[in-house]
């Protein structure tokens, strides 16, 4: 197949995947570019709405444009065709969760019984502003670096050193107390952009999603098998 109708096939396909899911299998009260420029206004989709891969979807709609009023202008270069092929692939099958997630094997954590100091030295050592605390292979918590102010919000009259205990915290950092931040689970089976959705429907609330734990189902109790953080999903996104 030569290069030109592999671009015009993933340009269709491209094409026929933004009807179904964008404008109801109807394109008649907009053209490709309307709808990805809607696309990219609403955020609906995390790969058009990123201005690199956006300039691409711009110039292969031009590029077609061409090819089918003049077959023998132009066609694309094997850099472009295989740039634009790739962000097709991220659109219409973005990965899931389980490809872009941090495995349990890297991850970094603490138990209940560790010293507060010895936890806050590996965040310091590793650049993290939190670290989930395991008890064998059951999340029970998690430490971040406003332990103590939650803490303190709890227990006014609470004195507080490195020697202390992470359990002597527990309170506030538990997964089922209520403090400033907070912490989702996610299914090992969900595609990226749900994930990323669960992170930005909640920018305007007074609690923060910091941080996902991926499960088999979604569900808390589950095996953690492993963490997804915005930057994860923001790298990946513009890598």
């Amino acid at each position: 197949m030569d290069k030109i109708q592999t671009f015009i096939d993933a340009f269709k396909t491209l094409e026929e995947y933004l009807r179904i899911e964008y404008e109801k299998g109807d394109y008649r009260e907009s053209t490709f570019m309307g709808t990805l420029f809607r696309i990219k206004g609403r955020k609906e989709n995390q790969i058009i709405a990123n201005p690199k891969y956006f300039v691409t979807l711009q110039q292969a709609a031009q590029l077609r444009n061409i090819i089918m009023h003049n077959t023998d202008v132009a066609e694309p270069t094997d850099d472009f065709l295989v740039s634009f092929t790739k962000i097709v692939e991220l659109i219409i099958h973005p990965e899931k969760v389980s490809q872009v997630m941090i495995p349990m094997a890297r991850i970094r954590k603490v138990s209940p019984e560790e010293k507060i100091g010895d936890a806050m030295d590996l965040m310091e050592t590793y650049g993290f502003s939190k670290i989930p605390v395991f008890v064998h292979e059951h999340l029970v918590g998690v430490f971040t670096e406003k332990a103590f102010y939650y803490h303190l919000n709890l227990k006014k009259d609470a004195v507080l050193s490195r020697a202390m205990r992470i359990s002597d915290l527990m309170e506030a950092i538990d997964l089922d107390g209520h403090p400033a931040s907070y912490f989702a689970f996610i299914s090992r089976y969900e595609d990226v952009f749900s994930a990323l959705a669960m992170f930005r429907r909640d920018f305007q609330e007074k609690n923060k999603l910091e941080m996902l734990f991926v499960t088999e189902n979604g569900k808390k109790g589950e095996k953690v098998l492993g963490i997804l953080t915005l930057p994860d999903l923001e790298n990946y996104i513009s890598a």
